[in-house]
């Protein structure tokens, strides 16, 4: 196959949006993902940029498109960039319900739909045509191209329950986005923020209509990220700073050194330091980030930090302290402190709480550290399950990383007496993991962390490459079966999806319990030693029944460990 052109450029979000781009989603294309957390980032990220450098450009992200031969218009399959895509086609429809003006509803709707026009033979068409396997195209007509479909709350209350991955995604990002947009933005300055995003949000993209091309770029940028020149430059600039030819060499292998360990997370590093040095969240890219706020700190209190010898060395120093606390390899760690460390790693979806655990060992060393890491944990997670933004939960690390600051070294249960660091809202955490929370993200977290709170540490829980959330009462028990008898419909529907009734097994094991009454699955979940989740084994073990008031007993124990903070 001869190679085709490859085109790359940047273009303005309004561009992306027009006549010149039209995008089908192929079919081995996954399905819509991106949750809350991902949509409400996105919007702080913006209305940050809006308010604060609205004459900066504020990139979105890239594409790699492939250019579609057959099509009579400029009509790209997106490889790469379908996420962030189908946020903003979302947002463009949330914007024109909430905006007043009719220029701007009518310049927003274009972007989204076509008109047909058959005087000009123009047919009606979708700027975003998706052949995924989940059918989005009535969601699509009813709420995003129809005028006002963004607001119809209750319909889009029920598609969020969906079994329909990208319907139940999509209903829930037109539900953040419009309420993140109402909260954040006055209904006036909505013109302005539109303008914004219009003409200084850009995204970079790539295409060809060569296949082999195309996905050999995706692959590319799948596989070693768009080239990460912010770490070479950093590199480069921190070695020009050095006095000596001998610690060119010295500190050019402490560097590759680290950077060849950490691999492609090696960006991810660069930014807990970031974090643990400026104490706010990163508005811009992890060069900018290190010249505007660490090198030449804006403001006089913020911290500072010489170029050369003094970067290495900061870099060096926590990178021995990350292998030693969060690689578990310090021979001065419990096993208590090992164990809620693999239970956070496997299930926290973000790292954000590492900067603070870092920082901590770095003032005080183990000085009750498991100590810290339980209410760290406690925070964190608390937080998390009562559904506090991506940002307010970074704003409450950083509220923790300055307290460190601040705290004397020798003097650590000053930091332990700041209850207000660690509080969270114990009624709303509570309401919301006393509910059902199969389909919940942090369901998994929670029952990995019963299996530390209800272990005696004796062993380091080793990390699962899988692990699944199994129903000890079924979803769908046979009705001739025992799980009929011991339970009412009604009571079946109340446990089923509660904590109380989940349990953690390898996901191998997973297909062999299916259906079965307790006594079968019993035998079958205690006939091989499952360590890691010894604790849920015990407690079926000493049952012979799995009946209401087992469960009753058992959820309360388990709000009641879940809701203390150590």
């Amino acid at each position: 196959m001869t190679a085709g052109t490859i085109d790359a450029n940047k273009e303005i979000l309004q561009k992306i949006f027009s006549e010149d781009f039209w995008f089908v989603i192929p079919e081995y294309q996954r399905s819509y993902v991106w949750q809350t957390d991902n949509l409400t980032e996105l919007v702080d990220d913006l209305v940050f940029a809006f308010e604060n450098k609205p004459d900066n450009d504020y990139f979105l992200g890239s594409l790699v498109l492939k250019r579609i031969k057959a099509s009579s218009y400029p009509e790209y399959e997106v490889l790469d960039g379908q996420q962030r895509l189908t946020t903003f086609f979302i947002m463009m429809a949330v914007l024109r319900d909430l905006i007043g003006s009719d220029q701007f509803k009518q310049t927003l709707q274009k972007k989204i739909y076509q008109e047909e026009n058959l005087l000009e033979n123009v047919p009606a068409r979708m700027r975003i045509t998706y052949k995924i396997r989940d059918k989005v195209e009535d969601f699509i007509q009813s709420h995003l191209i129809a005028h006002g479909g963004t607001a119809k709350e209750e319909e889009l209350q029920a598609l969020r329950e969906s079994e329909n991955v990208s319907l139940e995604n999509m209903a829930n990002a037109t539900l953040v986005l419009r309420a993140e947009l109402q909260d954040k933005i006055a209904a006036g300055d909505l013109p302005q923020f539109v303008r914004f995003i219009f003409n200084k949000a850009l995204f970079i993209y790539v295409s060809t209509d060569n296949t082999e091309d195309a996905f050999r770029m995706f692959t590319i940028l799948n596989n070693r990220g768009i080239p990460l020149t912010n770490a070479d430059i950093l590199k480069s600039q921190n070695i020009g700073a050095l006095a000596s030819e001998k610690e060119v060499n010295k500190y050019a292998k402490v560097w590759e050194e680290i950077e060849g360990k950490h691999g492609e997370n090696f960006d991810r590093f660069l930014q807990f330091i970031r974090t643990i040095l400026v104490q706010e969240k990163a508005r811009a890219n992890l060069l900018e980030e290190f010249h505007d706020h660490i090198y030449h700190p804006k403001a006089p209190k913020q911290p500072s930090l010489r170029m050369g010898k003094d970067t290495f060395e900061l870099i060096e120093r926590y990178n021995a302290i990350y292998e030693e606390i969060i690689e578990l390899q310090g021979s001065n760690l419990s096993n208590g402190y090992k164990n809620l460390i693999t239970v956070m790693r496997i299930g926290l979806r973000s790292e954000d709480w590492i900067p603070p655990l870092m920082h901590y060992y770095s003032k005080f060393g183990a000085a009750d550290l498991e100590r810290f890491l339980k209410k760290l944990e406690h925070k964190f997670t608390g937080d998390w399950v009562c559904g506090i933004t991506p940002t307010l939960r970074l704003e409450a690390m950083n509220s923790i990383l300055k307290a460190i600051d601040s705290t004397p070294a020798n003097q650590v249960e000053e930091l332990f007496k700041k209850k207000e660091l660690f509080e969270i809202d114990e009624d709303e955490f509570v309401r919301n993991i006393e509910g059902h929370v199969y389909k919940k993200q942090f369901a998994r977290h929670l029952l990995l962390k019963l299996e530390y709170l209800l272990s005696d540490n004796t062993v380091h829980l080793s990390g699962h490459s899988y692990i699944t959330v199994e129903h000890v009462l079924p979803q769908n028990p046979a009705d001739s079966s025992q799980w009929k008898r011991d339970f009412t419909d009604e009571e079946r529907e109340y446990w089923t999806n509660r904590l109380a009734n989940l349990v953690l097994i390898s996901q191998k094991k997973n297909s062999a319990l299916g259906n079965h009454d307790f006594e079968d699955k019993k035998k079958l979940y205690l006939q091989k030693r499952i360590d890691a989740f010894h604790a849920n084994k015990v407690f079926i073990e000493q049952h012979a029944k799995w009946t209401p008031d087992v469960l009753r007993d058992r959820q309360a124990k388990i709000i009641d460990l879940l809701k203390k903070a150590d």
